[in-house]
C-alpha cells in the first residue's frame, strides 16, 4: 500500500496521453460548466483571456482522474477516497 505521505515532494507520474475533442469539450461544458468559452470558439473567442474554445478546469480535472485512476489499476493500487475538500 502506498499512503499520501509517504509520497516525494517533486516526484513525478506519467499516465499516458489523452486527446481531447472540440465535441467532448462541448459535450461536458453543456452538461456541468456552461460558460460561452466552454460552449463555442465564439464564444472563447469573445473572452480576452482565452481567445479561443477552452476546456473547463472541471472537465480537465476529471480527465485526469480518470488518468490517475487507471494507473491504479495497472499498478495494482487503490484508494481509500477522498476526506473532502476541507481536508
Amino acid at each position: 500500500m502506498h499512503w499520501f505521505e509517504e509520497c516525494e515532494v517533486g516526484a513525478v507520474e506519467q499516465f499516458g496521453r489523452y486527446e481531447v475533442t472540440r465535441e467532448e469539450i462541448i459535450e461536458f461544458a453543456t452538461r456541468y460548466d456552461p460558460q460561452p468559452f466552454h460552449l463555442s470558439e465564439q464564444g472563447g473567442g469573445a473572452n480576452p483571456v482565452f481567445g479561443q474554445l477552452c476546456a473547463s478546469g472541471w472537465h480537465t480535472g476529471s480527465m485526469a482522474m480518470r488518468m490517475l485512476v487507471d494507473e491504479m489499476r495497472l499498478r495494482e493500487r487503490f484508494s481509500i477516497g477522498s476526506p473532502g475538500l476541507e481536508e
